[in-house]
């Protein structure tokens, strides 16, 4: 093809695609050589970890159902080598016992490698649990490749801000078990996530801004609400909170974890709004706000009932386990609605009322901001 230029603007893309192909080969390989690091990194755990070579498994006993069927207990007669520690290479002897329903215990297979604390004797000992951090790591190097594959740069930038959020939680967790106030912590960290996730994914610029101004402002109404309707009802149970260990306030606990657990779903219908606006204002400086919130008002409908769904879906599907345990042992459903299901509720509602405030005060905020540049330009 002889069209002046085309071979100017042909190479500049083919180099970009072959410089990805070689980023994306280049990242496969440390992945790979991580993936293989994690695999034989025994020599790092304190606690024994023990290869499985040899299982012999037979069924023990039949015992029926609280409701009906039966279920089968299966014992098996495990031998695994010892991997570190100074028994390394060594025979050990390990019995494991499970169920078809595997509720309360699991089914280990040849190759597995299982945390052990070992007898006295040395040639027995106890499981802990199994060694997943191989799992673990291959399902997360597959989402950070496939992040940085689909958005380029985008995704690096939002492997980078995932990484540091990660790293701000783990801080806060240590923090909280340090003593520290756990509205003041949350809050905090509340605000470091939105500022950090925001600038990091978008720059230091006007969108960035407006949409931590949304998110911030959104969540303080969600959290002003929450304590409001708190306040006038009954308190739910929050003995019955998974995992609570009874700290001094079950009820702060539970506060904090639907604010920081709303923050996602607001921030992103805060950033799509404000980007929609943005782009708009870009390109016509002068657009009048009337078209402008017309414009925002038709995003936030298209977005709306996705992400009211999203919530529903994460927050109900997460207790549904515990609450089809609960049903399937003749429990009834308003007690499964008061001890379970009655959290993911809340939760789910006091996310979807962020999401619905973002939305008004997306439009609150640019209005505030148009009629600052109108002012500013006379």
């Amino acid at each position: 093809m002889n069209i002046p230029g085309y071979r100017a603007m042909k190479l500049p893309l083919s180099a970009g695609r072959h410089t990805k192909r070689m980023v994306m080969l280049v990242l496969l390989i440390v992945a790979a050589l991580g993936y293989f690091f994690v695999a034989h990194d025994a020599f790092l755990y304190d606690t024994t970890i023990v290869r499985i070579t040899a299982i012999e498994t037979r069924h023990t006993e039949t015992q029926d159902g609280i409701v009906s069927g039966t279920e089968h207990y299966y014992g098996q007669s495990i031998t695994g080598q010892v991997l570190n520690g100074e028994q390394k290479g060594e025979d050990v002897f390990l019995y494991n016992q499970y169920t078809d329903s595997n509720v309360r215990d699991e089914q280990y297979r040849v190759g597995d490698c299982l945390l052990v604390e070992l007898g006295q004797e040395g040639i027995s000992g106890k499981i802990l649990e199994q060694k997943r951090d191989t799992l673990v790591y291959a399902v997360s190097a597959a989402l950070l490749l496939g992040m940085i594959a689909v958005a380029d740069w985008s995704g690096l930038l939002a492997v980078g801000s995932l990484v540091i959020n990660i790293a701000l939680l783990v801080g806060a967790l240590y923090c909280y078990l340090d003593g520290w106030n756990i509205l003041a912590l949350t809050a905090v960290m509340i605000l470091l996530f939105t500022i950090l996730s925001l600038l990091i994914g978008n720059g230091w610029n006007r969108r960035s801004m407006l949409a931590i101004v949304v998110t911030l402002l959104s969540l303080a109404a969600t959290a002003v609400i929450y304590l409001v309707v708190r306040g006038v009802t009954p308190a739910l149970q929050y003995q019955m909170l998974e995992f609570g260990v009874v700290p001094d306030d079950l009820s702060a606990l539970f506060f904090c974890e639907i604010m920081v657990g709303g923050l996602g779903a607001v921030m992103d219908v805060a950033i799509s709004l404000i980007s929609t606006a943005d782009e708009l204002l870009e390109r016509d400086p002068h657009i009048p706000y009337p078209e402008l919130r017309q414009s925002v008002r038709a995003v936030s409908d298209d977005i709306m009932g996705t992400m009211v769904n999203v919530l529903f879906f994460t927050y109900i599907c997460g207790g549904l386990p515990e609450m089809l345990l609960m049903m399937r042992n003749n429990l009834t459903i308003s007690f499964v609605w008061e001890y379970v299901l009655s959290f993911e509720m809340v939760r789910f509602l006091t996310g979807s009322i962020g999401l619905v405030l973002a939305i008004p005060i997306s439009q609150l905020v640019l209005r505030l901001w148009v009629r600052r540049q109108e002012a500013a330009h006379g």
